[in-house]
């Protein structure tokens, strides 16, 4: 038997603690515990952003695991378009044909929609489309209209075989291939079948399709089956283990996952393909039907669909098989605040946070120190709808009458006043060193402002005017690059609209995916930042939805844990805090909650010699 240092090329070292680092296949013997250890291979699923924009059950899938698209989808059907950037996801281009059940495919840069189904007639059409990573163009009507269909290949070697095709669900055997110009007759599909699953990354005409059910109004019932196609002929495979149909797919042809799906009902079941059998992996945290698939067998997605009673869900998990244990970007609660109330000032980070003043009106102070709240002297006037700036030892709180307070970490000092008295705007920057802007006037007329302040450490002057005048609107980083977003353009409704502050001027910047008005929290730079909860539009309902920005785009992250508008928050980055806040029919809450990106760290496993 060859020794491990023969294998590997190293021996295996005795260590008092385990390795920064370790490589993979590395073992070393810690005498401290007295173990055996090495990298050890972790399967799992872990829960990632939400879809956040018209996308849930129907609604098809493609790419990899960091770069993906799903599009379409929802009863009545819809036809926008979401990307997946491994973190969250962002909007694209529309498709010209809305409908669902659709046969996605490909990259997320060279994607394919072969055929459809609308809602009214309840039937499946023929359209299919292309996808060049921003926009949709059509292409030639399949032959044999389907929908519910197996779909895989690419934009120029595309198949799509079986599924429904009448409105009385029956199936069909008709395969059809396109070559990136016209559509020919493939091989018959064995069984006419509808609702399969199929692998999501095959090269060109060949690839998996699984499990279903049989055409007809009553249908005979879910199916086992698993057939290959070689870019002519199906063949029977391994049987997959439990009948299921309206699961997801990804992989190849000879390494796929079959993932949750309808078995009877909502399942949370995942099997493993290698080829020739099939094996369970860990289950789905959120059992669904009719949702998207796509990745690999080490590297997979899963998103959207519908729990058994038709609800669409709108989860996001991500597959993985590898050295690194990953823990899912979240919100956690945190210690909750001494008292219920909304619209306060805030100061601070994540750990050592400043929330003052608020609603019901209050001079109350406390302060943050990463686990629970504290009590400090008081602000000189009590107020709501007020900002802040600075930082847990050094702040700033203006507005709402027009009055400006300093905070040294001890005591609170009025200082000189704003310009424009106002309540309702945002606040950025330090306490030498702020910035606040929007809001609206502090006595009748109602109506937003456009007006820009900064603060110098003595006195306020006026700086570039916002090109959308806003109220209740977020607003985070420092007094020369901060970024305005969202808010209630008075009287129009809820504006998405995101400006950036240059120390002297706002120009346009990308557009958040939900607007939000209210007071939503906000936190971050203008390359990293975050903004969540606020009365979302429309409909006006209590948000929990959470986005992220990267300085380029804005994507989903996950949401909040309790619904509120008028919140407070903290932090320079987004490792931030979510205080206070309201939730209309219900008073003002005490709910605090921490938020954490994603992390990976190695997963490392004991070792027997038996």
């Amino acid at each position: 038997m060859a020794a491990y240092k023969d294998l590997v090329g190293q021996k295996i070292t005795k260590v008092t603690s385990n390795p920064g680092e370790p490589k993979t296949g590395q073992m070393w013997y810690n005498s401290t515990d007295g173990k055996l250890r090495g990298l050890g291979i972790l399967a799992a699923w872990s829960s990632s952003s939400p879809l956040g924009r018209d996308a849930g059950e129907f609604s098809g899938g493609a790419g990899t695991q960091t770069a993906a698209m799903v599009s379409g989808g929802v009863y009545p059907e819809v036809n926008t378009t979401n990307e997946y950037n491994g973190t969250g996801w962002s909007t694209s281009g529309n498709m010209n044909t809305a409908g669902f059940y659709r046969g996605l495919g490909g990259t997320q840069t060279a994607g394919f929609c072969f055929g459809n189904q609308v809602a009214s007639p309840d039937f499946p059409t023929g359209v299919s489309e292309t996808y060049d990573g921003s926009s949709w163009t059509s292409i030639s009507t399949i032959p044999q209209v389907h929908s519910q269909s197996a779909s895989f290949g690419s934009t120029t070697a595309g198949v799509c075989s079986s599924g429904r095709t009448t409105n009385l669900d029956e199936a069909t055997t008709v395969t059809n291939e396109w070559d990136g110009s016209s559509w020919t007759t493939g091989g018959a599909y064995p069984q006419d079948t509808r609702g399969m699953a199929c692998t999501s990354t095959s090269p060109a005409t060949t690839g998996l399709a699984f499990g279903g059910q049989r055409g007809g109004s009553p249908s005979p019932g879910l199916v086992t089956n698993n057939q290959s196609y070689d870019g002519s002929t199906w063949t029977a495979q391994t049987a997959i283990p439990t009948a299921t149909a309206f699961g997801a797919g990804s992989g190849t042809s000879t390494s796929a996952l079959l993932i949750g799906g309808n078995a009877p009902s909502a399942t949370t079941n995942c099997f493993k393909y290698d080829g020739s059998s099939w094996t369970a992996i860990p289950s789905l945290a959120t059992g669904r039907r009719t949702l998207s698939g796509l990745g690999s067998t080490t590297a997979a997605l899963a998103t959207a669909g519908s729990n058994s009673s038709g609800s669409d869900t709108q989860p996001t998990e991500e597959y993985n098989e590898s050295t690194n244990a990953i823990t899912a970007a979240a919100w956690a609660s945190g210690g909750a605040l001494p008292a219920a109330r909304s619209f306060q000032g805030d100061a601070g980070t994540q750990t050592a946070a400043l929330g003052f003043g608020g609603s019901p009106t209050t001079a109350n102070s406390y302060s943050y120190d990463g686990s629970s709240w504290t009590a400090t002297p008081s602000l000189n006037t009590p107020r709501t709808q007020l900002s802040g700036a600075g930082t847990q030892t050094a702040a700033l709180g203006f507005g709402s009458p027009n009055t400006t307070e300093s905070w040294n970490g001890s005591s609170w000092t009025s200082v000189n006043s704003m310009n424009t008295a106002r309540k309702g705007t945002a606040g950025s920057g330090t306490q030498p060193a702020a910035l606040v802007f929007g809001g609206q006037l502090d006595s009748s007329p109602f109506a937003s402002l456009d007006a820009t302040e900064e603060w110098d450490g003595t006195n306020w002057t006026a700086g570039g005017a916002l090109s959308t005048a806003r109220l209740g609107l977020a607003g985070f980083g420092i007094q020369t690059a901060t970024l305005a977003v969202s808010g209630q353009a008075y009287p129009s409704p809820t504006t998405a609209d995101v400006e950036s502050y240059n120390g002297s001027s706002w120009t346009s910047a990308p557009s958040i995916i939900n607007g939000r008005r209210n007071r939503p929290g906000g936190a971050g730079t203008t390359t990293a930042a975050l903004v969540f909860g606020g009365i979302v539009d429309p409909g006006g309902s209590n948000s929990t939805k959470t986005e992220g920005y990267d300085g380029t785009s804005w994507s989903t992250r996950p949401n909040l844990g309790t619904a509120r508008y008028g919140l407070g928050s903290a932090s320079p980055g987004t490792a931030c805090l979510a205080f206070g806040g309201g939730t209309p029919p219900g008073p003002q809450v005490t709910a605090t909650e921490e938020f954490t990106g994603e992390t990976t760290a190695a997963n490392i496993t004991d070792f027997t010699t038996s």
